[in-house]
């Protein structure tokens, strides 16, 4: 296939079509008449993908159609960068029932990203199931019909009458599923593609820097705009944006950009992180707690523990990165607030603070605590001040011998920033229990992952088990929290332990990579550079999130650190 796809990428580049072909469409689906059925989609720097159908006794006859038909859109201020060849496999009625469907009140079940929909029975009007996802042509089980009518601009179909017709005006229609074999060709090289991802059979350091590399020329200098302001959630099939923020994920990811500048410098890239930090400094309030005048992140009101947890990580490694100290002093006062909270017991006592009253609200985050531990740890590797570290070792010891001593394998929360604070605090304050528990819980991530193929399917290994379908990030942070752990078990004579977490983290970052948006998942989206290099959420759910792109990034940083050495 590879052969065929690169013949037709430099056909649709020339303007032409291809002579016959000599290789066999695996398992293609033929018509009464005995016709192949195949898509082209030829990808662009700027719109979505244009798409189009042929038909054809033999595969050569069935792919010019489609180029020939592509050829008569005259884009060509629009340079081909990509092509996809869609060979049908299979076509079945849209229900058990058959195919006839009342759109406007029957439900449509559907395998998302699997089945793409025909809306005729002669199939003119179809679309690849990376469309039916990309302009969401069924929510809540129902077609909507004027999403499915914003993918006829890129069909041959906006000015077929009858189309037009049948879709917007019909309420009873032959629904067909529509499963095919997708195949992929660019400029660098051939893919075979399931649910419009790539697999990663194996893994090696050169595929981390490249994922790394698309996140840091596209999404992390998109989505950072002018005053700082991180796009926090976004739906790439409509461009749309969510109304909320959340100052602990935009401290967080302004790290995660700190760390990829770390590893491969790039101006724009510090200079977007910059304004991250200005904007999350806008953020910052003076604040007096038991006397002591100090300063805490708020956000709607409220302080909280793990937002000025956060903000000192992320400013701390902007301090390492660039020997430029005008933060410490605000640093120092965040921490002040927090070691402030800390009750007779050691424990953080406060996690969320009304800053008008005082006010304990009484929430408890699982994951404050080690963000909090973590970021006394750095800020005393900067100024050197021993009571930063006193504050993360109460609360390392409370954590231990009380919060989680009735803990089992089975019930541990696989807590990735604890594990960066301990792996941290152990080097300054080599307690034996530190680094027990941060194994325990390292065992415990292990313990969990989904490894057998006999039992899940490919899509799902080196996720680890927790309801409903995998999602990308929960992955994610157990692969930073096992890149702590592997550092600890590896510089502490722990190899047997180090190799475990090491090959945890190899699954782990193969299953989330297929949730990288790159140059063949972003085909049918149109904010390609804000796409490419994110993370959505899941492996049916395409939300994107700072956070989500936060932490697989982070992830997939420590793991070439490992790989390097």
């Amino acid at each position: 296939m590879e052969k065929l796809l690169s013949t037709i990428f430099d056909a649709v580049k020339k303007r032409t079509t291809i002579d016959a072909v000599d290789t066999e469409l695996e398992n293609a689906y033929r018509t009464d008449e005995g016709e192949l059925i195949v898509y082209l989609s030829v990808g662009n720097s700027y719109t979505r993908a244009f798409v189009t159908m042929g038909r054809g006794k033999t595969a050569a006859e069935a792919i010019n159609e489609a180029i020939e038909s592509y050829l008569e859109y005259r884009v060509r201020h629009l340079k081909p960068i990509s092509v996809k060849l869609d060979v049908i496999r299979e076509v079945v009625p849209g229900r058990k029932q058959g195919s006839r469907l009342n759109v406007k009140k029957d439900e449509i079940l559907y395998r998302r990203g699997e089945d793409g929909f025909a809306f005729s029975e002669d199939l003119r009007i179809s679309f690849l199931p990376e469309e039916v996802e990309a302009y969401k042509m069924i929510q809540e089980r129902h077609l909507v019909k004027e999403n499915a009518f914003l993918a006829f601009e890129k069909h041959p179909l906006l000015f077929d009458q009858k189309a037009v017709k049948t879709l917007l005006t019909n309420e009873f229609m032959d629904v067909y599923k529509v499963r095919t074999h997708a195949h992929y060709y660019d400029k660098n090289g051939y893919l075979k593609l399931y649910r419009g991802h790539r697999f990663f059979d194996d893994l090696n350091r050169d595929d981390l820097v490249n994922a790394i590399t698309l996140a840091k020329n596209n999404y992390f200098k998109q989505a950072v705009n002018s005053k700082g302001k991180i796009v926090y959630a976004y739906q790439p099939h409509n461009g749309s944006q969510a109304s909320g923020y959340n100052i602990l994920r935009h401290a967080g990811t302004t790290y995660s950009m700190l760390e990829v500048h770390e590893m491969m410098p790039d101006d724009r890239l510090l200079d977007a992180a910059k304004r991250g930090i200005n904007f999350l400094k806008k953020k910052v309030e003076d604040i007096e707690i038991n006397g002591i005048k100090a300063q805490a992140v708020v956000e709607k009101g409220a302080a909280k523990l793990g937002g000025n947890g956060l903000a000192i990580v992320c400013l701390a490694k902007y301090t390492e990165l660039t020997g430029d100290r005008k933060h410490l002093e605000l640093m120092q006062n965040l921490a002040t607030w927090m070691g402030e909270l800390q009750d007779e017991s050691g424990k953080f006592a406060v996690h969320k603070q009304k800053v008008a009253t005082g006010e304990n609200t009484g929430f408890i985050s699982h994951y404050y605590p080690g963000e909090a531990i973590l970021a006394m740890v750095r800020l005393y590797k900067i100024d050197g001040d021993e009571k930063w570290l006193d504050f993360a070792e109460n609360e390392a010891n409370y954590l231990i011998t009380d919060r989680d001593k009735t803990e089992t394998i089975d019930t541990i929360a696989h807590d990735h920033w604890l594990l960066y604070g301990l792996n941290e605090l152990y080097r300054e304050r080599p307690k034996d229990m530190y680094l027990k528990h941060s194994f325990f819980i390292a065992d415990a991530m292990i313990h969990a992952q989904r490894l057998d193929t006999n039992e899940y399917s490919r899509e799902w290994i080196g996720s680890y088990k927790q309801p409903g379908t995998p999602r990308s990030t929960p992955t994610a942070c157990r692969s930073e929290g096992l890149g702590a752990a592997y550092r600890l078990a590896m510089d502490h004579g722990y190899e047997d332990k180090a190799a475990s977490y090491k090959a945890g983290i190899h699954e782990g970052i193969k299953f989330q990579l297929q949730m990288q948006l790159r140059p063949e998942s972003v085909m049918y989206y149109m904010n390609k550079r804000l796409c490419l290099g994110a993370f959505h959420a899941g492996l049916k759910n395409y939300e994107l999130r700072n956070d989500y792109t936060q932490h697989n990034i982070s992830s997939l940083i420590s793991y070439a650190g490992i790989l390097e050495k």
